[in-house]
């Protein structure tokens, strides 16, 4: 019986005639088009879209007023659509947790969503997420050094009930001991797997390492997560609740008119307590450490490399150029410090800057993960990078880029209701007059070139910077000789969190 030929016996047997064909086939095309005449692209199809003319960015600008009894009011309108955000914010932050209990101040406000009295009905922490997922939202918690808020966004008709949920949860939270202990539990998870990470442990010590005994060196650690105390968080819970220290945020499609009315049904009869107020701490920087400290953490597949930097307080004048020049050093993937270490080198799969401003002063922190055996060489490339930052101009078009970068990301903020309540949170709990969300734009925009040079000059000298390394230093230490002169080396073990000198006490 005759059998077709399978493929792989028709491409034996015939192979130089198919090539033959194939080759002929693709001299007639190549004729074809040399001899066609060129076609013009599609405009938006077989061309990219020309960029439009940029819009300008409009800002809402924020209205207030003052209930009797102390409580700010603030609204942003934006009626486009029928959205509204709205917080309680309450003026008193991670910067009053007492010595020895780091941590007491973000732990005490995510309890509040953990259970309530909501209108006269107690809630447990379930059905306090079912009440506001039935609108459509979540109950979100939020703390920084400064203060404490409750958030929620909802669709315009639930403004009300979204506000009583946020202001009863906030005023009457159970603060269950099964709660909090759930709460604790989950810290103690996440830090048990921060501090084996090699970049989370860097930027923890780093803190610690650049801040000394300052409050904002601090953060939670294992040991002052388990000296917290459900009396504690009763304590610090009542130490907030106080009008003169809270400001209701709404933001949207809403008027200052609305939102005063909602604030005086809900904390119009509110009085204070007469608990006396910790006195807000705000230490400068002085460091206890060598200028170069390297962690080692046995095991560690790459090394946490952080590089800091002094900037100025979050008041200066110099505040917009600072984050312009930080936003030209590492600011985005074509920064100075993503193009060195990644793009150039592959040293890392991204590299970057951020900025701390505090009423004392403020921290550039450049950071980037590598591979233990290029950490020293990243370290010198990240010091440079800064240093350069002071002996030349950035050209006009890398300036420019980085200036539409911090232009855009601060329009994307501002178009979103809840966006403006967090901006307006934002200059609430750093005392900046709410008209300051007016200014950020030109104010960014008319830094120039000369100024980014001369701040950088000023600031980010070389005998001014300071590094922290954490990885495995079995792998690190011999390229890290270099570019460490007498550092403080501590195994992971070893580190304290706690204490200004990073070591444990003997």
């Amino acid at each position: 019986m005759n059998r077709p030929a399978s493929t792989t016996m028709m491409r034996t047997l015939f192979p130089l005639r198919r090539r033959a064909l194939a080759t002929a086939a693709l001299a007639a095309l190549t004729s074809a088009l040399v001899a066609a005449p060129a076609l013009a692209g599609t405009p938006g199809v077989d061309e990219p879209p020309v960029p439009g003319t940029p819009r300008p960015l409009e800002v809402p600008s924020f209205a207030e007023a003052t209930l009797p009894n102390g409580v700010r009011v603030v609204v942003a309108e934006r009626h486009a659509l029928p959205l509204v955000s709205v917080a309680l914010y309450l003026h008193l932050g991670s910067a009053a947790d007492p010595d020895g209990r780091a941590g007491l101040a973000g732990l005490t406000n995510d309890l509040r969503t953990q259970g309530a009295t909501v209108a006269g009905k107690r809630l447990s922490a379930s059905q306090l997420a079912q009440q506001a997922e039935a609108l459509g939202s979540s109950l979100s918690s939020s703390t920084d050094w400064r203060g404490s808020a409750l958030t929620m966004t909802v669709a315009t008709p639930k403004l009300a009930e979204a506000a009583r949920l946020i202001v009863d949860s906030t005023l009457h939270p159970t603060l269950a001991a099964s709660e909090l202990d759930r709460l604790k539990q989950q810290a103690a998870d996440g830090l048990k797997l921060s501090l084996s990470d090699p970049m989370a442990l860097a930027g923890l010590t780093a803190r610690r390492a650049w801040w000394g005994a300052s409050v904002f060196g601090g953060s939670m650690t294992p040991a002052s997560l388990a000296r917290i105390s459900r009396k504690d968080v009763q304590d610090f819970a009542r130490l907030q609740l106080r009008p003169e220290l809270a400001t209701l945020v709404v933001t949207g499609d809403v008027t200052l008119e609305q939102a005063k009315t909602l604030a005086t049904q809900l904390l119009g009869s509110w009085k204070g307590n007469r608990m006396a107020l910790p006195k807000p701490r705000a230490e400068a920087a002085e460091a206890q450490t060598p200028s170069t400290v390297l962690v080692n953490l046995p095991g560690a597949g790459q090394s946490g490399v952080v590089v800091m930097a002094p900037t100025v307080p979050y008041d200066s004048p110099e505040r917009m150029v600072a984050r312009v020049a930080g936003a030209v050093l590492g600011g985005g993937y074509s920064a100075r410090l993503n193009q060195e270490v990644r793009i150039k080198r592959g040293l890392s799969y991204g590299a970057g800057a951020g900025l701390d401003f505090q009423p004392v002063g403020g921290v550039l922190s450049a950071r980037t993960q590598t591979n233990n055996a290029t950490a020293g060489q990243v370290v010198q490339l990240m010091r440079d990078e800064i240093v350069r930052m002071g002996q030349e101009l950035p050209a006009d078009d890398e300036l420019e880029a980085r200036k539409a970068a911090l232009v855009g990301s601060y329009g994307r903020q501002v178009e979103t209701t809840a966006g403006l309540a967090g901006l307006a949170l934002d200059l609430l709990g750093r005392d900046r007059p709410l008209s300051e969300a007016q200014h950020y734009v030109p104010e960014i925009q008319a830094v120039t070139a000369l100024q980014v040079r001369d701040y950088a000059a000023k600031q980010w000298s070389p005998m001014a910077l300071r590094t922290v390394v954490v990885g495995d230093m079995a792998k690190a230490a011999e390229g890290l000789k270099p570019v460490a002169d007498k550092p403080l080396t501590l195994d992971a073990k070893d580190l304290d969190l706690e204490s200004p000198t990073l070591m444990k006490a003997r």
